[in-house]
């Protein structure tokens, strides 16, 4: 019965998992940040190890101290602000924009971290245009029993 529990709860997490991500693509485009300003979404990879739960998160052209991340067991947030020229701007040598499809501005994403893991030993760094979150995992206490006849 119990190997039972643990599948029927596997597959309830999946399906909450798979809602999540349903949700966030049909709110994408109406992503908000307060104050009314649109977000753009940076892409990211999430993966695992025997010792963390790796994020990755590509953030091209954005300054470390332009990125701000905040875990608290359950979420871990991502945010932050890309700037480069702004829209429409000329700069002295004559140059002007023609086009501009390089996102901008405020971002944020936030994920529901599903395995346990030490918020004192979580470690992040940008480099080359990708920001890499360490969760290194909390150690839940089971184990495996051996069962010994008499």
């Amino acid at each position: 019965m119990h190997v039972q529990r643990g599948k029927i709860a596997r597959e309830l997490a999946e399906l909450e998992e798979q809602m999540d991500r349903a949700f966030e693509r049909a709110l994408a485009g109406a992503v908000r940040l307060p104050g009314g300003v649109d977000a753009w979404r940076p892409a990211l990879d999430v993966y695992e190890t025997e010792r963390a739960i790796v994020v990755r998160v590509e953030l091209a052209g954005v300054r470390s101290e332009d990125v701000r991340v905040v875990v608290d067991g359950e979420y871990l947030q991502i945010s932050g602000r890309r700037c480069l020229s702004p829209a429409g701007s000329t700069r002295g040598d004559g140059q002007r924009h023609l086009l501009i499809e390089i996102a901008q501005g405020p971002f944020e994403r936030v994920l529901r971290t599903r395995a346990e893991y030490d918020p004192d030993g979580v470690s992040a760094r940008l480099e080359n245009g990708l920001l890499t979150i360490e969760l290194p995992r909390k150690d839940t206490g089971a184990r495996v029993i051996a069962v010994r006849s008499q």
